[in-house]
């Protein structure tokens, strides 16, 4: 497929990386970015080099930021939101690209989890309840984790794609990012307000990144997936469920996302 086709051009290194999360507004911010006369994007979003294709080698993976010849673009990135939640991609990028922008967005975890599992129930990939689901969770994804730390070149879809809830502990996971990584290198944002005020958090990001100010043609604004709500019984247990986990977070980055 041509997209998966890489870049003729002089290869440069990526300034940036959406590493996530899922489900949160990845996709457009992505597309977003690839307007800015500054920023040239890979042919694809998700290249998944720091979490599934890390043995193909770095030169396999800068290939898709070739850059074209002439005047233009001076920044490159990508984004594959599997890396937040991936055990080794924190390590992996750090020690590929210590000083790159790393870009963040962060929705409601009950909200998160619910549309995450609508996108494996629309995509055919579960079968059960969202209730039997992250009733199993647990049981299910006891283990995987520390396999990953064993086999470097390990890969495990159940871990993957059986998250709901653990994708939703933002805590857990931005702390092992911040092993490595200062905040000053994280732009993290909150998914609702993103949804709400596109430009206004797009421009934000182009700040982040050095670039000089541009206003982006929206092509598409948030909008609410075709599914049901999630069961008012459910959701409540959920907001308590992960609200000691959103207090973690803001004690972390210093800041209150009101999830409720």
């Amino acid at each position: 497929m041509t997209e998966n086709r890489p870049h003729t051009g002089t290869q440069v290194k990526p300034g940036f990386i959406i590493i996530g999360a899922q489900k949160c507004g990845t996709s457009t911010m992505f597309r977003n970015l690839g307007k800015h006369p500054g920023i040239q994007l890979p042919g694809r979003k998700e290249l998944h080099f720091f979490d599934e294709n890390y043995s193909r080698g770095l030169d396999w993976y800068l290939h898709f930021f070739n850059k074209k010849e002439g005047p233009g673009a001076v920044c490159s990135g990508e984004a594959s939101p599997y890396y937040f939640f991936h055990p080794l991609a924190p390590s992996r990028i750090f020690e590929t690209f210590p000083q790159i922008r790393l870009i963040l967005l962060l929705r409601n975890p009950v909200n998160r989890a619910y549309s995450q599992y609508y996108h494996m129930k629309r995509k055919g990939r579960v079968s059960l309840s969202f209730e039997h689901c992250i009733t199993l969770e647990e049981r299910i994804l006891e283990g995987r984790k520390e396999a990953f730390y064993r086999h470097e070149d390990h890969s495990d879809l159940m871990y993957r794609r059986f998250s709901f809830l653990s994708r939703s502990r933002y805590a857990e996971q931005l702390s092992e990012w911040m092993k490595y990584f200062p905040l000053s290198q994280i732009l993290i944002i909150r998914s609702e307000d993103y949804f709400l005020h596109t430009e206004q958090n797009v421009s934000e990001v182009f700040h982040f990144l050095g670039l000089p100010a541009f206003t982006v043609n929206l092509s598409k604004k948030h909008e609410s997936p075709g599914y049901p709500p999630v069961n008012a019984e459910t959701r409540a247990r959920l907001v308590t469920y992960f609200e000691p986990f959103n207090q973690q977070l803001y004690g972390m980055i210093g800041r209150d996302f009101g999830w409720k």
